[in-house]
C-alpha cells in the first residue's frame, strides 16, 4: 500500500503542480522527484539550468572540506585568507552563515538589468571593492541577513589556500559527489553547455512592467562564487542526498554546516545550507537559487528523500505573482519529501 501510495504522489501530485506553474505563466519547469524526471512547458526532461545561489552549497562543502583538511580555521578571522575585509572579528563561519554584516554588492553592479551585466566581466575583487566601499550593514554576529557578498569572500578564500581557481575546488565536490551534468563555467563562458530551455527574464528586475527579454546566455562573473554554477534537477537533489547522507562531509563538518540561525517561522540557515519546516514534521535542507531567467530549488531529508525544481523564468516574468509563484515551488519539494 506504501508503495502505491507513493507512486500516486508522484504520478499524480507532483504532475498536477507542475501543471499548474505552467498554467499560471511560467514558461517551463522540470523537476526530480526521488528518483523521477518530470518536465512541462518548454523545459526539457532534466536539462542543464543556471542554479543561481544553489552554487553556495558546494563553495560552503568546498570550504568545510579545507577546514576538515586544518587549513581553515571555521571560527577564525576571515581577513586571514582575504586582507581585503579590514574587520578582523568576522570569522569564516559568519562569512558562509551570513551574519558577518557584509553589504550585499548586487545593486550596486548593476545586477537587476540584465543588459548591463550581460557581456560584462567583473572580477571578484571589482564586486568585493563595490561592497567594501559601503557600511557593514551590521555588527559581526549580531544577525543573519543575506548578502552574496559573504560568497565572494568564501571564494576567494578558497583560491588563496589551494592556490588554484576557485573551479577547481569545486569541481572536486562535483566528482565526489558523482554529479554527470553539472559545472563551473570558464572564465567568460555565457553559454549553457548541454541540453537546456530557453529562459527569460524582465530587462529590469526591479520594474515588473519592463520588456521580457531572452536570457538564456549570459555573463555570470558578477554572480561568481555566490551563484555562476549550471547544473540539472537530477544533479541538484543528488547533491544534496549526497551530502546529508555523509558521503561529501566527515561528520564534524556536517553538523557544524546545520548549526543553524532563524530566519524566519518556517526555516535556518547554517553554513551555505538551508533547512525548512515540512508539512508532515521534521525538516528538508537544501537552498533555493534565482538568476536571470532561471529559479531554483532542491534539497534533502536525513532519511533520503530528495528533490528539485527549476523554472524557466524568474516568478514574476510574466505578470504572475512572485509570493505565489515561489510558494508553488516550494510545495512541490513538500509533496515530494512529504507525501507517501
Amino acid at each position: 500500500m506504501i508503495a502505491v501510495a507513493a507512486l500516486t504522489a508522484l504520478t499524480l501530485l507532483v504532475p498536477q503542480q507542475l501543471d499548474q506553474i505552467v498554467k499560471d505563466g511560467t514558461p517551463g519547469v522540470e523537476a526530480h522527484v526521488n528518483g523521477h524526471d518530470l518536465a512541462r512547458g518548454n523545459a526539457p526532461v532534466n536539462g542543464q539550468v543556471r542554479i543561481g545561489s544553489i552554487t553556495k552549497s558546494f563553495v560552503a562543502v568546498a570550504t568545510l572540506q579545507l577546514v576538515a583538511d586544518n587549513k581553515v580555521e571555521l571560527d577564525g578571522p576571515a581577513n586571514k585568507y582575504v586582507p581585503h575585509i579590514k574587520d578582523g572579528r568576522i570569522t569564516v563561519r559568519q562569512v558562509l552563515q551570513h551574519t558577518s554584516g557584509l553589504p550585499d554588492y548586487v545593486l550596486d553592479v548593476g545586477v537587476p538589468k540584465i543588459a548591463d551585466i550581460r557581456d560584462r566581466y567583473f572580477a571578484p575583487h571589482d564586486l568585493l571593492d563595490v561592497a567594501l566601499a559601503k557600511p557593514p550593514s551590521f555588527q559581526p554576529g549580531e544577525k543573519y541577513e543575506y548578502s552574496n557578498t559573504n560568497y565572494v569572500v568564501a571564494g576567494l578564500l578558497i583560491q588563496k589556500v589551494t592556490g588554484r581557481p576557485v573551479g577547481e575546488a569545486i569541481q572536486q565536490v562535483i566528482t565526489k559527489a558523482g554529479l554527470k551534468d553539472t559545472y563551473w563555467p570558464n572564465q567568460g563562458e555565457q553559454r549553457i553547455r548541454g541540453r537546456h530551455a530557453q529562459a527569460y527574464a524582465l530587462s529590469d528586475l526591479l520594474d515588473p512592467k519592463s520588456e521580457v527579454v531572452d536570457a538564456t546566455e549570459i555573463e555570470t562573473s558578477a554572480a561568481w562564487a555566490s551563484g555562476a554554477m549550471v547544473s540539472t534537477p537530477a544533479d541538484v537533489a543528488k547533491f544534496f542526498k549526497t551530502l546529508m547522507q555523509g558521503g561529501l562531509l566527515k561528520k564534524a563538518q556536517l553538523d557544524e554546516m546545520r548549526k543553524a540561525v532563524t530566519v524566519d517561522e518556517k526555516s535556518a540557515y547554517g553554513l551555505g545550507l538551508e533547512s525548512t519546516k515540512l508539512s508532515c514534521g521534521g525538516v528538508w535542507w537544501g537552498h533555493g537559487g534565482s538568476i536571470h531567467g532561471w529559479a531554483s530549488l532542491g534539497g534533502a531529508t536525513d532519511s533520503g528523500k530528495s528533490a528539485a525544481v527549476t523554472l524557466t523564468a524568474l516568478p514574476g516574468t510574466f505578470g504572475d505573482d512572485p509570493a505565489k509563484k515561489f510558494q508553488q515551488v516550494f510545495d512541490v519539494i513538500d509533496t515530494a519529501l512529504c507525501k507517501k
